[in-house]
């Protein structure tokens, strides 16, 4: 999540504004996933990543809304020392054999934090492995990561929503709600999703303008 280091002329424009409801849905899906992680632990039933693990970058590069753009960029324009901003406006795909991955904020080098914004990635990073989708019936149905191991307790790695209440106690977040509360901050925006490396440009150059007009507190 965001730490509000801008002063309060920002959140009023209309960016800061769509940055701060975005930064609301991104806390209700922590909230969500991790009611269902504690449900399940409280069934002895261990939900987890491998350590150390990082698979679900490999060979993907998500696609963004704008809006999910604007929020990494506020993200790394305040996080400047953490990664340079000039560094990500200038960034290309390296994926090879030791880089699986063709998202340019993948670091194989931190095992575990391979994700260089992980406190700003998008909505489908923050959904995958501790999600639902709805089945063919309309109900939820809930599949680990084929990375994670099955956990003592569950004899099955796909539970429909009947099940997913018996093992756990709680349901998953639905993962279309959270992509149409997204899409509902803008939704003329709906066909404006582009790759990560190419939405972080435009982003950066509108998010840094836009904190550029805005005076610090105390400013002359």
């Amino acid at each position: 999540m965001l730490l509000m280091q801008h002063n309060h002329a920002f959140w009023e424009t209309t960016a800061g504004k769509r940055i701060l409801t975005l930064d609301l849905i991104y806390r209700k899906i922590s909230d969500a996933q991790r009611t269902f992680i504690d449900s399940a632990s409280q069934h002895d039933i261990k939900l987890t990543c491998p350590p150390g693990c990082g698979k679900c970058c490999h060979g993907f590069m998500p696609d963004v809304l704008p809006i999910e753009a604007d929020y990494i960029a506020y993200y790394l324009l305040s996080n400047d020392k953490t990664f340079p901003a000039a560094e990500a406006s200038s960034l290309q795909i390296a994926s090879s054999a030791e880089n699986p991955s063709p998202c340019p904020f993948y670091d194989p080098g931190r095992p575990g934090e391979n994700c260089r914004i992980y406190q700003a990635r998008p909505l489908v990073c923050r959904l995958f492995g501790y999600s639902a989708i709805k089945d063919k019936n309309n109900r939820l149905s809930y599949r680990l990561c084929r990375y994670m191991p099955t956990p003592k307790g569950l004899d099955a790695r796909i539970m429909d929503q009947d099940r997913i209440i018996s093992k756990i106690g709680e349901l998953p977040p639905l993962m279309t709600d959270f992509a149409m509360e997204v899409l509902s901050l803008d939704p003329s925006q709906a066909g404006e999703r582009k790759p990560l490396i190419e939405a972080i440009r435009p982003a950066l150059a509108s998010i840094g303008t836009t904190l550029q007009y805005c005076p610090e507190p105390n400013a002359a």
